[in-house]
């Protein structure tokens, strides 16, 4: 944390005085007493800014209060400019992601593609985070579907390689991809470092939108290709052409001016907000994406979409173009367009559109977000009854809103997995998802309930991150498991445990409640038995994932311990050279003879006693 060098740190336990704080123009950071960032401001003056929390009878929200009394430090970094002050105050709630500045809603599921730069042949592959590795990242995709299809329409189009630089690098002959047409085959020189490179050139005009000047270019070198007789080469060209142009005709034209926006419009209710964008790429709506926000201290209005538009371009593609409402003033304009303009290295262009395809466009985004607001709410009222059904039913402490299950997964007592899934607010909430790699001996499912149970609270009291409610796969026995591991970290008050049983004799699924003798049976239909048997779902298919992947590869070492002539360091060997399990397994006999140290007898006996798992 570069920033974190210039900072001036301040105690707030023991009152607050302006005196300290320079006028100058920089960033400010609240945090907790456990040194977690609460909020980052910016400010043309710091000791102006910073004062107006403090002020005497100064009358603040509630949200802005609640971060106030929570607040113990202060973080001071002085900038030479407001400009300056713009862009760190950005990228610090990027990076460090407070609580009361604005968020996206579930972060983690919305997905770059990165192509990295350190190799002469480059990977493309999906992202979770954007990074400053100096990879090249588009996205946030916000479908993990859309993502995938737009990755494999790229490695069909142009040839690049998905695969890892190990398992690149210890190839000797082409993957299966180069067979099928859609690798180009870097590992074993199939096509050249200037050839590669080009390919890599048309890929980012392509995910930029730029199609026209990729069609122009092909269509050159299948002419050239026509009149050099190579006509297997012109052919090629010609399939690639159709294919790009076939997806240029699924989208959308939305003028003949061949400009290139975003077009972006928030609709807010209370603490939440709904940002549309719409990426016009040389005048074709090339994509739409919704984004749900969760708002921070004083934000709305205008303030709102500078916020949004810091957060969202700070780890994004910038256009030369903008277009935003006309309710913005201009010098809201001006402040963003200068950011951009910064931030990007040339000029950007922020507007307002009052009429012609613009104000069509805009008002698309509009009715975008206006409709999916409109769904959030509605998922929120159903979320907010059922919540109140499960505290009623169940007897809970609280409504609960955060809820997590718990399940474990085994054969035989072996390869022992737990799991546990989080929801929040109802839905699934993909950043609370964990896998335990469990040390409870032999087929005992209480034991093992219990050790995943203890790891979470313990992490949850550290990190002041305990749910409202723990639903546990199992019986009774799981559930006074579960219910031990809280009183022996003393939280027992602090969240309530139930448990669920599947139905085995055509009664019911059974709900088991702390010190209640009899299960709880609800009526199928029950909206709270479904929420519960969803959790419990989604903990046994997230943990019988993992538990597959586990198994698999330990019956891959057994077999590698089983062929004659294969000790450690060969194993080792074998795993560096292919990168991974999965490509060991499908390796053909030449690849597993090409293996430096392996002599051909073992190679073709561990070539058989896969061949015979298979």
């Amino acid at each position: 944390m570069e920033w974190s060098k210039r900072a001036l740190k301040y105690d707030l336990s023991s009152g607050f005085d302006a005196s300290f704080l320079p006028k100058s123009p920089g960033v400010y950071i609240f945090q907790d007493d456990s040194g977690k960032y609460l909020y980052v401001g910016k400010a043309k003056s710091l000791r102006n800014r910073v004062s107006s929390y403090f002020r005497q009878g100064a009358q603040h929200a509630p949200k802005t209060a609640l971060m106030l009394k929570k607040a113990r430090y202060l973080d001071i970094v002085v900038t030479a400019s407001e400009r300056e002050a713009l862009i760190l105050e950005a990228e610090l709630i990027g990076e460090l992601k407070p609580r009361y500045n604005i968020r996206l809603r579930d972060d983690k599921a919305y997905p770059f593609l990165k192509i990295g730069v350190r190799s002469p042949f480059p990977r493309i592959s999906l992202a979770r985070k954007r990074q400053r590795d100096g990879a090249i990242y588009f996205g946030p995709y916000t479908s993990a579907k859309e993502l995938r299809r737009t990755l494999d329409l790229i490695t069909t189009l142009f040839g690049i390689r998905t695969c890892t630089d190990s398992i690149m690098k210890n190839r000797s002959r082409p993957c299966l991809k180069f067979q099928v047409g859609k690798c180009s085959a870097p590992c074993t020189g199939q096509v050249t470092k200037d050839e590669y490179q080009n390919e890599i050139k048309r890929v980012r005009a392509f995910l930029g939108g730029k199609t026209r000047g990729i069609i122009a270019d092909l269509k050159k070198e299948m002419e050239k290709a026509a009149q050099e007789l190579d006509f297997e080469r012109a052919a090629l060209l010609r399939d690639r052409i159709q294919a790009i142009e076939g997806v240029v005709g699924e989208q959308v034209v939305v003028s003949s001016q061949r400009f290139s926006a975003d077009i972006i419009f928030l609709e807010e209710h209370g603490d939440i907000a709904q940002a549309a964008v719409l990426k016009v790429r040389e005048g074709i709506l090339r994509e739409k994406h919704a984004f749900g926000l969760e708002k921070g201290l004083q934000e709305g209005g205008q303030r709102l979409y500078s916020q949004f538009l810091r957060l969202y371009y700070s780890g994004n593609e910038i256009p030369r173009e903008v277009v935003l409402p006309d309710s913005l003033s201009p010098q809201v304009l001006e402040e963003l367009g200068n950011f951009l303009t910064e931030l990007k290295g040339r000029e950007v262009l922020v507007r307002t559109a009052k009429s012609g395809v613009r104000r069509r466009l805009l008002d698309t985004a509009r009715l975008n977000a206006v409709q999916t607001l409109g769904l959030e709410l509605s998922r929120q009222k159903q979320w907010d009854e059922l919540s109140k059904e499960l505290k009623s039913c169940f007897q809970l402490k609280k409504v609960p809103y955060h809820v997590e299950g718990v399940d474990i997964s085994n054969t035989s007592g072996l390869d022992s997995i737990g799991s546990l899934v989080c929801f929040k607010g109802g839905k699934s909430f993909k950043a609370g998802y964990r896998h335990y790699n469990l040390s409870a001996p032999g087929p005992d499912d209480y034991a093992m309930i219990h050790e995943v149970v203890m790891r979470r609270l313990k992490s949850g009291i550290s990190k002041e991150d305990l749910p409202d409610l723990l639903i546990i796969d199992g019986g009774k026995g799981q559930l006074s498991m579960a219910l031990q591991a809280a009183k022996d970290l003393g939280v027992e008050d602090s969240l309530d445990l139930i448990s669920i049983a599947k139905d085995r004799g055509g009664e019911g699924e059974k709900i088991y409640l702390p010190g209640v003798e009899e299960p709880l049976f609800l009526a199928r239909e029950s909206r709270v038995l479904r929420f519960c048997q969803r959790v419990r779902d989604e903990a046994h298919r997230f943990g019988l994932m993992r538990h597959r992947k586990k198994r698999s590869k330990k019956t891959l070492t057994s077999h590698l311990d089983n062929v004659p002539g294969i000790g450690p360091k060969r194993r080792r060997k074998l795993l560096e050279h292919f990168g991974s399990v999965r490509a060991i397994k499908s390796a053909s006999l030449q690849e597993i003879e090409s293996v430096p140290g392996l002599p051909k007898s073992v190679a073709r006996a561990l070539y058989n006693a896969l061949q015979q798992e298979a």
